[in-house]
């Protein structure tokens, strides 16, 4: 990270940043960039992190938005795929190319890593609660306008990130009415405890993910490991 971008970030933050890069061998980059001023919980904008084999961006907004717990957030994400191995979820190399559902995969990949990262970065910074708190208010009273299609999926993610990161959040009850009122409860209940207790392993969580829900193209997906070694490889989902 640059000099200038790194002096901004408490010691642990910066500790953390150089351990990573280091061990991920490749330097994560800071590009400002005023599309990432807009939005956010706090109004100030967002960051957002690109993360490939032999590059890492990580954006920030342009008017001095960059702060330690959302930097670390990132960074916890670049460690996962980079350093601990772990697998994103990619639309398969051999598929055509499709935008919306490559985004797709992108959003449900994300989505799963947070159940994984949130609790340590609220570790250390607790103040990030409040960020969170909104953000899940926002999406869970969005849930009235998910396709049908998409429902099961989605109340099942945000009850098991709430459950699991969040217990105490005002939007624990938004969910559980939401469940409850399409008789979803018990299933997203049960999908909780499967996915925590195969949450070490990205793999055997893909496997159970595509096995409780058929109708995501099993095979126009893959398991995809970044290193700056060797590359990117593909993997079939188990």
């Amino acid at each position: 990270m640059q000099a200038e971008y790194l002096a901004r970030l408490s010691e642990p933050v910066q500790q953390l940043v150089l351990e990573v890069e280091e061990r991920a061998g490749v330097e994560i980059k800071v590009c400002l960039d005023p599309k990432q001023n807009d939005g956010g919980t706090t109004g100030q904008g967002k960051l957002a992190v690109i993360i490939n084999a032999h590059s890492i961006q990580l954006f920030a907004p342009t008017n001095g938005y960059f702060p330690d717990g959302a930097v670390r957030h990132e960074v916890l994400h670049v460690r996962r795929f980079h350093v601990d191995g772990v697998p994103k979820l990619a639309l398969a190399d051999n598929e055509e190319w499709d935008e919306d559902f490559s985004d797709a995969l992108g959003a449900l990949d994300n989505a799963i890593e947070h159940v994984v990262i949130v609790p340590e970065e609220l570790h250390f910074h607790p103040d990030r609660r409040k960020h969170w708190e909104t953000v899940m208010q926002d999406v869970c009273l969005a849930l009235p306008n998910v396709p049908e299609g998409e429902r099961r999926l989605a109340v099942c993610l945000h009850w098991t990130f709430l459950r699991h990161v969040l217990p105490d959040a005002l939007a624990v009850e938004i969910v559980r009415s939401f469940a409850k009122q399409h008789s979803l409860l018990e299933f997203a209940d049960h999908f909780a405890d499967r996915f925590k207790s195969v949450v070490a392993s990205k793999e055997e969580l893909l496997r159970f993910l595509f096995l409780t829900f058929p109708d995501i193209p099993r095979n126009r997906a893959a398991l995809e490991y970044i290193n700056s070694m060797t590359g990117t490889c593909q993997k079939p989902i188990p």
